[in-house]
């Protein structure tokens, strides 16, 4: 708060209420208070006059009600602008009137009396609008601080601070929420959900008033003073209303009220005041009581480097010594086709499921994503988040590369959200911008023109994307890093990467860290084994979350432990409660031991194996014994790469096992080569493979890649996103007899048919064969190829058809 240093050191004294007491000095009932701002100005500027009298530090403007909706439905046409400006003029003139320093003028906002969507019937934008006509009036007119009050629904008052936001420059801002006796808004909003969607909407002051007396009012600034750093505001009721001889009445007396303000004050309280029944006298006895004071010392309260984001009623915080956040990530139709058919015909059946089961499990937050083909992907997000947190509290994740359905989700969440995710990309500025805009949080993917495997790599991306951040006024409070754990089975350096990552962003910059778990293990069997251990290692190196499958027992009890060993379950209790009163395992016995097998079926189970090291040490050991280099390729090595890749069709092995045994196969061949050379190994032909022009995916490639290799095949790799020219160009020059492309995307097949067509343009006899996710046999036969690969294990048998071996 640049304008005045002493709202953050020095207790500041708020003013009580104007509409109870124009009342009291003959505002029909009924009629709009704010109107009296131009009928009845000296009235409004006794009013204000009084309380500058009391000692008030901040006076409000008469202007709860001066909205446009509110003002629609009074017994008189005026314009907005009028009310307002003229409101400012009557707290500048009642200020003017001080003896001492002259308190700052506070222009007032209240809700607009209608509902918000998605809760009613107006939109958020609308919201926004009716806001800013009233604020950027008190913008024009100079006010000294912003103070929204009695605010319910949290959705309403993040369209009032965005509003407030994007026009008050400098001037700072106070949003306060009406609280229950039990300390939670009629809407659900806790006390620490208000604190962190605050946070994130860059609020100056958070605060409470209205609703009830000061007694149960203490509960939520002590709640406040813990949950946020921000100072904090109170205005309490002079008590509960009452009928007294047909009137209502606010019970309290000054008297009564004050010693409530020590405890305010000594809860941690910054500014404290009085709403509905308090009079000038109350605001006299509480400056006499705390103004001026230092603030009070506040405990550790929560990390710097913590991160949270929330839902109406609760917190998720990811930094040191929090609890891991699981993020479940069952609320995408991605691969389930009855899912995505029920958003598509507008069912919330499954996604309702989804959640609930998912809250059940013991998820912390959900990720929320409905990126169907066909679909209006806004509408569709804005009613999946709508219907999601009112079937569950838990704070939700937005997951969509879809500006318009990331505002749309933004606009109708009552919380703080995590967007996943933001990569350097074009754009991406913008949508942090957009997320800046609502006070979400932005997950980092350190992505740009590649994918990194190394950590430098990331961290290099992550540096550029924390600076397009910083460009964009996200604070690091705001930004939680991407781990990006790769897919083990084929970028298997990339995928420990991601465990160093964790540990870099936590030691510096000094983030929180977060996967996306499924990645790992695709491709591997036992991918629910190979997801918790790595997700206990990468515990043990400071990930701070993941979006994972909370209804994986297994997964949710290994993190349960490990959790215990990485400063996240104090005193065990975390783990206690999930266990208490668990059946022990019944224990395992260890396999017993096998006979060493003959040199060449341990050679031929090296190669199956992928075991890198021993299978050329094994071959040259077959070799000093005297076998013929040949006999050990054809009868050996050969048939043992073919099991693999058997075994790989039948789905007992799987990709890993074909990128290490192939390579396995590679070590070996490379001993035998130079005598199979005098034996006159047989030539295989060659092969130019690529990747077709505008797919960057290129795992299943680089597996064939090998394959073919293994197999003797010469093999002229082109890498990915290869133009049609460089295919024609490189068969001519290597004389290929085969032709090898492979696509990931359906925008990108389409490119297979224009190489096949050049290449016979050119006048070429190279075969063709295609192959990839989006590929059929029967659109490979349409496009004209020879031959259609249908996976890495397949390659070599039609090549081998093709090339007539």
């Amino acid at each position: 708060m640049s304008q005045s240093p002493e709202f953050l050191r020095k207790v500041m004294i708020l003013d009580g209420s104007m509409g109870a007491f124009l009342q009291s000095r003959g505002l029909p009932p009924g009629k709009a208070p704010d109107l009296w701002n131009l009928e009845r100005p000296d009235v409004v500027e006794d009013a204000h006059g009084l309380y500058v009298s009391a000692g008030a530090n901040i006076i409000l403007t008469n202007t709860f009600g001066a909205t446009g909706p509110r003002l629609e439905t009074g017994d008189t046409s005026v314009a907005v602008a009028d009310v307002n400006r003229a409101a400012v003029q009557r707290a500048r003139n009642a200020a003017a009137t001080a003896t001492g320093t002259p308190p700052l003028v506070a222009g007032d906002v209240g809700p607009l009396g209608l509902t918000v969507q998605p809760s009613g019937e107006l939109p958020f934008a609308d919201a926004v609008r009716y806001f800013s006509e009233q604020i950027r009036v008190f913008v024009e007119e100079g006010v000294d601080l912003l103070v929204l009050e009695t605010f319910i629904d949290i959705v309403e008052l993040r369209a009032a601070i965005i509003a407030a936001n994007d026009c008050r420059g400098e001037i700072p801002l106070v949003a306060c929420m009406s609280f229950g006796v039990d300390a939670v808004t009629d809407t659900g909003v806790t006390p620490e959900a208000l604190a962190v969607v605050a946070e994130g909407l860059r609020v100056d002051a958070v605060g409470v008033n209205c609703s009830t007396g000061p007694e149960p009012m203490l509960a939520v600034v002590q709640r406040l003073c813990a949950a946020t750093a921000l100072p904090v505001a109170v205005q309490p009721n002079a008590g509960l209303p009452l009928r007294r001889d047909g009137e209502l009445v606010f019970p309290m007396t000054p008297e009564e009220m004050s010693p409530w303000y020590e405890r305010f004050v000594a809860a941690g309280a910054n500014l404290v005041g009085g709403c509905c029944g308090t009079t000038p006298d109350t605001i006299r006895l509480a400056a006499g009581a705390v103004g001026g004071r230092d603030v009070a010392e506040r405990g550790a309260g929560v990390s710097s480097d913590t991160v949270r984001i929330a839902s109406r009623a609760k917190v998720a915080s990811f930094g040191p010594g929090q609890p891991f956040v699981v993020i479940g990530e069952r609320i995408n139709p991605t691969g389930k086709p009855k899912f995505a058919k029920a958003l598509q015909g507008g069912s919330m059946d499954r996604v309702l499921g989804a959640a609930r089961a998912q809250a059940k499990a013991g998820a912390t937050a959900l990720d929320v994503n409905v990126g169907v083909p066909g679909i209006d992907e806004p509408a569709v997000m804005a009613q999946t988040v709508a219907a999601v947190q009112n079937a569950v509290d838990l704070p939700l994740v937005l997951d969509s590369s879809d500006p318009a359905a990331l505002e749309s989700g933004l606009q109708a969440y009552a919380g703080r959200a995590l967007v996943n995710s933001v990569s350097l990309e074009e754009g991406s500025l913008e949508q942090l911008a957009l997320i800046r805009r609502y006070g979400a949080v932005a997950l980092l993917l350190p992505t740009g023109d590649g994918i990194p495997e190394d950590v430098a790599g990331r961290m290099e991306n992550l540096q550029g994307l924390l600076a397009q951040a910083e460009q964009a006024g996200l604070p690091r409070g705001a930004v939680i890093g991407d781990t990006l754990a790769l897919t083990a089975s084929a970028m298997q350096a990339g995928a420990i990467a991601s465990l160093g990552a964790a540990f870099t962003y936590r030691c510096d910059p000094q983030i929180p860290s977060l996967c996306g778990l499924s990645n790992i293990s695709f491709g591997l069997p036992r991918r629910k084994l190979v997801n918790r251990t790595y997700l206990a290692m990468a515990l043990a190196n400071g990930l701070d979350g993941a979006i994972c499958d909370p209804l994986d027992t297994e997964l949710m009890d290994t993190l349960a432990a490990a959790a215990i060993f990485c400063g996240r379950d104090l005193g065990c209790t975390g783990f206690l409660d999930r266990f208490a009163g668990a059946p022990p395992l019944p224990p395992t016995k260890a396999p017993r031991g096998a006979p060493r097998p003959p040199l060449l079926e341990r050679l031929a189970e090296a190669v199956a194996g992928g075991d890198r090291t021993t299978a050329p040490k094994l071959a040259r050991k077959a070799l000093e014994e005297g076998h013929a280099p040949l006999a050990l390729l054809l009868e050996t090595l050969t048939p043992a790469i073919r099991l693999l890749g058997e075994q790989f069709a039948r789905r007992e092995r799987f990709i890993p096992h074909l990128v290490a045994g192939a390579e396995a196969m590679q070590k070996a061949v490379e001993v035998l080569q130079p005598h199979l050379l005098d034996e006159g190994r047989p030539a295989k032909g060659t092969v130019v493979f690529g990747t077709v022009d505008g797919d960057v995916h290129d795992i299943g490639k680089n597996i064939c890649v090998l394959m073919l290799r293994s197999f003797g095949y010469q093999v002229v790799d082109l890498g990915r996103s290869v133009k049609v020219e460089r295919f024609v160009a490189a068969a001519k020059e290597h004389d290929a007899d085969l032709v090898a492309m492979s696509a990931l995307m359906t925008t990108t097949m389409g490119q297979m048919r224009v190489v096949i067509e050049a290449l016979r343009e050119a006048g070429l006899g190279a075969k063709t064969m295609v192959g990839g996710a989006v590929l059929t046999a029967g659109a490979a036969k349409e496009i004209g190829a020879d031959a259609y690969g249908r996976d890495a294990a397949a390659v070599v048998d039609v090549a081998d058809e093709l090339m007539g071996g």
